[in-house]
């Protein structure tokens, strides 16, 4: 996968100009959390003085740069062009930041984002109260545990957001299944052993090598999951695999937008409707805005141009070459137009 995304970026660099930055200008800003220097970009618009209310882009699952290969360009110029500045970075050991993303629990990761936080807020041209954050896919539980730790931020996206790790993964699983082929009683049989498999494996006493050995005793798992795990996957997920965000979304005070696509192959989307929905009634925040938008994908990039479950070079490319008219329709303003009403900019 990281040659794969090596040759993309080469590719789109020499053919396509990677790095056109549109209505905006991009500042270099290192940020510290716990060891590790963390090296990001803040995205100001151009042509005007700040302070800027900000939009704070948190990663999903994976070893991204600051930028998501391009993804997340589209949307800071539509918040540039409103006035709004942008920052993100480097995962630790991607880029120019240092750590291992790998090593990080969902609460690493929340507190990570504390500490992007408390640096904006020391700056002049960042406006005091208008901090927001976007998260896409994984950082559904990142986002809700930032809220449960901390005063921030004052207005938070999902994008595609699960709910339960484990729930989240058996999905995958099915989707990817049918998808590929394989039949109902198949399917139905590989999901029970996925389940089962994965106490076992994830527990605590269970070690790279019994896992590994585990993969290559059993059938069913080896035709439903494909390639065995690295260790350093195999450490990833036995840190994060008893995440479910239940308890922190009732944390959240402020004004929430939850954004999915109807023909999301990762997340159950009704599901996830269902327990936001749910629990932000119990918690009394009626400030919650949900939107599903229609021929769309995980990725909120029409279902009609990415099908892929796990992206590789092609999809970089398509995204790269359809710029705006990757997403869904609407999808863009939507969310530029939620956060410009909600920072008052």
């Amino acid at each position: 996968m990281k040659n794969i995304i090596v040759i993309a970026v080469l590719i789109l660099s020499s053919l396509l100009l990677v790095g056109c930055n549109g209505k905006y200008q991009k500042v270099a800003v290192e940020f510290k959390h716990e060891e590790n220097y963390l090296s990001g970009s803040l995205v100001v618009p151009e042509d005007r003085s700040g302070p800027f209310p900000i939009v704070v882009f948190v990663h999903g699952d994976g070893a991204l740069p600051y930028d998501a290969y391009g993804y997340y360009r589209p949307l800071w110029n539509r918040l540039a062009e409103q006035g709004i500045a942008s920052f993100s970075w480097d995962k630790p050991g991607v880029g120019s930041s240092q750590g291992d993303w790998e090593n990080q629990s969902m609460d690493d990761r929340a507190d990570e984002v504390i500490a992007a936080i408390e640096m904006l807020k020391k700056r002049t041209d960042i406006a005091p109260g208008k901090i927001g954050l976007i998260g896409f896919s994984q950082a559904g539980w990142v986002l809700p545990l930032v809220a449960s730790k901390s005063d921030y931020p004052d207005f938070m996206i999902v994008v595609s957001g699960a709910i339960n790790w484990m729930d989240q993964g058996a999905y995958l699983t099915e989707t990817r299944l049918a998808h590929e082929g394989f039949s109902d009683e198949k399917i139905k049989e590989a999901i029970s052993d996925f389940r089962d498999s994965s106490n076992k494996f994830f527990s605590p006493s269970f070690t790279y090598d019994e896992y590994f050995q585990y993969y290559h005793n059993n059938a069913v798992l080896r035709e439903s999951s494909g390639e065995p795990m690295s260790l350093q996957r195999f450490r990833f997920v036995k840190l994060n695999w008893r995440y479910d965000a239940r308890e922190s979304l009732k944390d959240i005070k402020g004004p929430t937008l939850a954004i999915f696509g109807d023909q999301d192959l990762n997340v159950n989307v009704s599901e996830s409707v269902r327990i936001y929905k749910e629990i932000f009634e119990e918690s009394g925040n009626r400030n919650l805005t949900i939107k599903v938008f229609s021929g769309a994908q995980h990725g909120l990039l029409k279902n009609k141009y990415f099908t892929e479950i796990v992206p590789g070079i092609g999809f970089i490319v398509k995204l790269e070459i359809l710029g705006d008219d990757a997403f869904t329709d609407g999808f863009l303003d939507f969310v530029v137009n939620w956060v410009d009403e909600k920072s008052g900019s």
